[in-house]
């Protein structure tokens, strides 16, 4: 090569590739990733024009204190390519569902979507341990890292629960709403048919380990329930999708979506009163608000007190702080008696049939965070970490209602393959529970 061609092409070289490029994380193909910048950054532009206002709005951007714009421009671009990476591998598992970086949480790197999941919902009937560090990692727009300890890595999250609730019975804050106790939470329906089970609250924290195997490519199934289809995302006793945001409140969002359901089925579809997930948050003191919870210490929560309407305790912890417990609402009776649990897909199509039922999943994983359709078969993980609500089902997919926006899934929707593991797609069989109203 002549010297000068060699000049010519270290100069375009120079001029084609930002001086500020380099590699940001770890797992890129980054030789790849110079090739296709140019498509990098117009996947970028793209997605920033449709989700970068929610994205910063929910607090699921990367930090960006102390950077140079060239350098968070970098980051994102690298951010977005690696999501399209990632993309590949779930949608061969997953042929009949669809994924894109056209999701609001592509500028999300794996870890910290699941750092953003994961400790938010506390299973109900199990003991498990836990290995993993539970730190809660949350990020507000224009705001630093929060880490939240809840635990060693050694000492179970129940076990941590348990400890925790001792300490506020035994020293409740002024100004803070009383927790219910187990003895009045005990007097629950005893119809509960099939094989769901009624269950006082002492029961979550003393229940025996339940562990099942993951599945990675469950057969879709056909099981016998009394209709062939129900949607109770259609039906006026359902409200608009809503966020969490960055707060890890699931386990609120879950509960109201799920009582608030029932009561309007319940009266015939006459009225429905939609209830503050923020009530639940800052005044279950039995739960730790934005960094996490458990549907029965809620369900508890409930029926003792009652809950406010949205309108008077409006939702405030998008940015994932939680604040202290207002008295300012008036608390309306939402007609719960209890809880039941379900057990098994038949258990769960009959309960459908009469109201939503609240599900737990497991969504710390590439398939929740860049699902946008379709039905979902198989997750690359299965230990529930996140609460739901599902809503329906017809001869092959189960329909869950997420607290992530609109913005995401199906409308807010997710549908996951009817299956004939004990587990279930994303683990949705494993812990089960419906409003007894």
């Amino acid at each position: 090569m002549h010297a000068s061609t060699l000049c010519f092409a270290i100069a375009f070289a120079a001029s084609t590739t930002p001086a500020f490029a380099r590699p940001m994380h770890s797992g890129i193909d980054y030789q790849r990733y110079l090739k296709e910048i140019d498509t990098a950054q117009a996947d970028l532009d793209e997605w920033r024009s449709k989700f970068g206002d929610v994205a910063q709005k929910n607090g699921w951007m990367p930090v960006s204190e102390a950077r140079s714009t060239d350098d968070q421009e970098e980051d994102l671009r690298q951010r977005i390519f690696l999501t399209k990476q990632s993309i590949a591998k779930v949608q061969e598992a997953n042929p009949n569902a669809n994924f894109s970086i056209m999701s609001p949480f592509s500028a999300m790197t794996d870890e910290e979507f699941n750092k953003y999941v994961v400790n938010s919902y506390v299973s109900g009937n199990s003991t498990q341990n836990d290995n993993r560090t539970s730190a809660r990692h949350l990020r507000s727009a224009g705001s630093s890292d929060l880490t939240f300890d809840v635990g060693s890595g050694t000492t179970s999250i129940i076990t941590a629960l348990k400890s925790l609730i001792t300490s506020f019975i035994n020293g409740m804050d002024t100004g803070t709403v009383q927790p219910s106790t187990d003895s009045s939470a005990s007097a629950l329906s005893s119809e509960t048919g099939g094989s769901q089970e009624s269950y006082k609250f002492s029961d979550i924290l003393d229940g025996e380990p339940t562990t099942y195997s993951p599945v990675t490519t469950p057969s879709p199934v056909v099981t016998k329930a009394s209709s062939d289809s129900v949607d109770w995302s259609t039906s006026k006793c359902m409200a608009p999708i809503q966020s969490q945001g960055s707060c890890g409140s699931c386990w609120a969002f879950a509960t109201v979506s799920a009582v608030e359901s029932a009561q309007c089925i319940a009266s015939g579809k006459e009225l429905f009163v939609k209830y503050s997930e923020q009530q639940l948050v800052s005044c279950n003191t039995k739960n730790w608000g934005c960094y996490g919870g458990s549907p029965f210490f809620a369900f508890d929560y409930v029926q003792q007190n009652g809950l406010c309407s949205e309108e008077s305790y409006p939702y405030t912890f998008g940015g994932g702080y939680t604040r202290s417990c207002s008295r300012s609402c008036a608390a309306q009776d939402t007609g719960l008696t209890g809880y039941a649990k379900v057990s098994g897909e038949d258990d769960l199509l009959r309960a459908l049939d009469e109201h939503p039922v609240i599900v737990a999943v497991a969504s710390a994983n590439s398939v929740w965070k860049q699902y946008t359709g379709g039905v979902v078969s198989s997750c690359d993980s299965w230990q529930p970490d996140h609460a739901v609500v599902a809503v329906g089902y017809d001869s092959s997919s189960i329909k869950i209602r997420n607290s992530w926006g609109p913005e995401w899934g199906e409308g807010g929707y997710i549908r996951l393959a009817r299956s004939s593991s004990k587990a279930g797609t994303c683990g949705v069989l494993i812990d089960m529970s419906t409003p007894q109203m």
